[in-house]
């Protein structure tokens, strides 16, 4: 055989070995099994994973300690404000011991929260609790707290009526007492050009807690007096018009229009 001849048979062999390789690989490209993540298996499990938890607001910030351990005696990490929305992921088991909640606070905070310092979205009942502590609140900022929480939470319940006028009553209560400590504090007020009396009293920091919980006062000038706005009465007015608290919210409100036109 001729060196030619030994040199195109052996360019020939290496053709073939080259191709036969490329097609081999070619074949198992599709073949190959798709990692865990690609298949959605970490997707599915962060879908479920959110499906298991259920959405909690605080209603009792004097049991509100978020914990590291579920127990009383427990590190505490933080104090979660009456009305923050948390989500309860676990529950402790321990008998005869006080239940707790483990909830998502944020995304990286986590800890566990005695079971009554919240109120489960959607669970049965949970709006009677919210409307027994409204009742028994002795503080009147909680109390309308408690009520937006109701309100604007639990909208579907039945004392949705009753929550909406006792934050009302509430309010108009807040509308006398703020007169009183604001007339004090603005005695020796001394009026310019561009200033008048309403700019200093609707100004005032006293107002600030009921301005974050959307309950506004109007003022009377003339005689130097909060009037509330009356927004939660005409709320019972427009969508409950049949109830015993519409028949009251309409005597609230017209007494407002009173006051805002003594002179």
């Amino acid at each position: 055989m001729t060196r030619l001849a030994h040199i195109l048979r052996g360019g020939g062999t290496l053709m073939l070995v080259v191709v036969s390789a490329s097609s081999f690989h070619a074949r198992q490209l599709p073949m190959r099994s798709p990692a865990p993540y690609a298949r959605g298996s970490v997707a599915t499990q962060a879908a479920a994973a959110r499906v298991a938890y259920q959405k909690a607001f605080v209603i009792d910030d004097r049991l509100s300690a978020l914990r590291r351990q579920p127990g009383l005696q427990s590190e505490v990490i933080r104090r979660i404000r009456l009305g923050h929305a948390v989500y309860v992921v676990g529950a402790s088991s321990g008998a005869g011991q006080a239940r707790f909640f483990r909830v998502a606070v944020t995304r990286r905070t986590r800890g566990w929260i005695h079971s009554s310092a919240l109120a489960l979205q959607g669970q049965a009942g949970e709006d009677l609790r919210i409307m027994k502590l409204i009742e028994n609140a002795s503080d009147g900022l909680d109390r309308i707290g408690l009520c937006r929480i109701l309100i604007e939470r639990f909208g579907q319940s039945r004392v949705v009526s009753r929550a909406l006028l006792l934050m009302g009553e509430e309010a108009d209560r807040a509308a006398e007492t703020l007169t009183q400590r604001v007339r004090k504090r603005l005695a020796d007020v001394q009026l310019g050009n561009a200033t008048r009396l309403s700019d200093y009293y609707l100004n005032d920091a006293g107002l600030d807690r009921y301005s974050k919980l959307h309950i506004v006062f109007d003022f009377n000038e003339s005689i130097s007096e909060f009037v509330y706005d009356g927004r939660a009465y005409r709320d019972i007015v427009r969508r409950f018009p049949d109830r015993e608290e519409a028949a009251l919210a309409r005597q609230r409100l017209e007494l407002a229009s009173k006051k805002m036109a003594r002179r």
